[in-house]
C-alpha cells in the first residue's frame, strides 16, 4: 500500500497576516507534508468584501517562513495568469522553497474576480484547454537545461524561444496537483499530467470517480497507482461542543448543520476508521482543514493521534 500523507489547508482570506504567518510556522513544527493556500483575488466564503491575500506572493512569504512543510495552492487558476508566466512562477516558487513546492492547478471558476479585476472569463472549454496546454508546455520546459528554448503553438496557449532559468530544484519538476471532477476532460487530463488528483464529494462520488480516473491512465501510458488520490477532510479530535462549531460557523460563514455534517469527531479509533472508508475507496492523499485562526490545538492533536496511525499506509 502507498503512503498516506496528511496536509493542511487554510484559505488566506477573512485573516490578517500575522495570523496566517503564525499558523503556518505552527504547521511547519508538525507531522503534517504540506500546507495549503489556495488561488483567489476576492474572497469567496464569509465576509465577501474582506482580506484576500495574494496567492503567489503569499506562497513566497510563507515558504521564506518555514523549513520542512511543503507550500502550494489548492488550486491556482490557469486563466489568472499568462501560461507561461505562470509556469516561471511556479519554478520560482520551487526554487526559493528549495524544492518544497507542489504545484496544484485548475480551469478556475469564481466569475465575480474575472469582472472585478478585469481578467476576460473564457467557456469551461477554453479554460480546460488551456490547463491541459500549459501542462503540456510544464513539462517540456521542465527540462533539466536552463537553457533549452521551446516554442509551442498550442490552440490556446503559445510560447516562442522560451526558457526557464533557473530550472525547478525538483527533478522533472515540482509534483503537479490537478483539481477537479469533471469526468470528461478534468479527470483525462489528470490522468496524462498529475502527480496528485484532488476530488470533492461523497464517499460513493470519489471512489466512482477515482475508478474513472485509474480506467483513463492507461491512454496515457501510466498506471492508475502513479497518481494520488487526494481529498478534502474536517477531523476534529474530541468531543465536538456546540461553542466550537459556532466558532467555524463564523470564521467560515458556513451554516451550522453544513459545519456538522462536515466533521469527523471523535475519539482516535473512531476516526481512524471513517478515514479508513476513504483508503479503501483508493485515498491515499488528505487535505485536513484548519477551519479557523486559534483551532491550532485540534489539528495539532490530529498531527499527534491521527497521523502516526496511518504511518504504515
Amino acid at each position: 500500500m502507498p503512503p498516506i500523507r496528511f496536509s493542511l489547508a487554510y484559505p488566506p482570506q477573512n485573516v490578517g497576516w500575522s495570523d496566517y504567518i503564525d499558523l503556518v510556522t505552527a504547521a511547519d513544527r508538525t507531522r503534517f507534508d504540506a500546507f495549503w493556500t489556495f488561488d483567489h483575488l476576492l474572497t469567496i466564503g464569509g465576509d465577501p468584501d474582506g482580506q484576500e491575500h495574494e496567492c503567489y506572493t503569499t506562497m513566497a512569504a510563507l515558504a521564506q517562513a518555514t523549513q520542512r512543510i511543503r507550500i502550494g495552492a489548492l488550486v491556482s487558476g490557469v486563466i489568472y495568469r499568462n501560461p507561461a508566466l505562470q509556469i516561471k512562477m511556479a519554478t520560482e516558487m520551487d526554487v526559493l522553497s528549495h524544492g518544497r513546492f507542489n504545484f496544484g492547478i485548475g480551469a478556475g471558476w469564481a466569475e465575480r474576480e474575472f469582472k472585478a479585476f478585469n481578467i476576460p472569463f473564457p467557456e469551461t472549454k477554453v479554460r480546460l484547454g488551456t490547463l491541459r496546454e500549459t501542462l503540456e508546455l510544464a513539462k517540456l520546459l521542465w527540462s533539466g537545461d536552463p537553457r533549452r528554448k521551446v516554442s509551442f503553438e498550442g490552440k490556446y496557449v503559445q510560447a516562442h524561444d522560451l526558457f526557464i532559468n533557473p530550472q525547478p530544484v525538483q527533478p522533472n519538476g515540482p509534483p503537479i496537483l490537478v483539481g477537479g471532477g469533471g469526468e470528461q476532460v478534468t479527470l483525462r487530463i489528470a490522468a496524462h499530467y498529475a502527480d496528485i488528483w484532488h476530488g470533492f464529494g461523497d464517499l460513493d462520488t470519489i471512489k466512482r470517480k477515482i475508478g474513472i480516473l485509474d480506467g483513463y491512465a492507461p491512454d496515457y501510458g501510466r498506471a492508475g497507482s502513479d497518481i494520488a488520490k487526494s481529498t478534502n477532510v474536517t477531523i476534529w479530535v474530541g468531543e465536538l461542543r456546540d461553542q466550537d462549531v459556532a466558532r467555524i460557523v463564523k470564521a467560515t460563514g458556513r451554516p451550522e448543520a453544513q459545519v456538522r455534517g462536515s466533521i469527523i469527531h471523535g475519539v482516535p479509533a473512531a476516526i481512524e476508521a471513517r478515514l479508513r472508508q476513504y483508503v479503501d475507496a483508493g485515498v491515499t492523499y488528505f487535505v485536513v482543514s484548519a477551519m479557523a485562526v486559534g483551532l491550532n490545538d485540534i489539528w495539532e492533536r490530529v498531527s499527534e493521534e491521527i497521523i502516526p496511525r496511518f504511518s504504515g499506509g
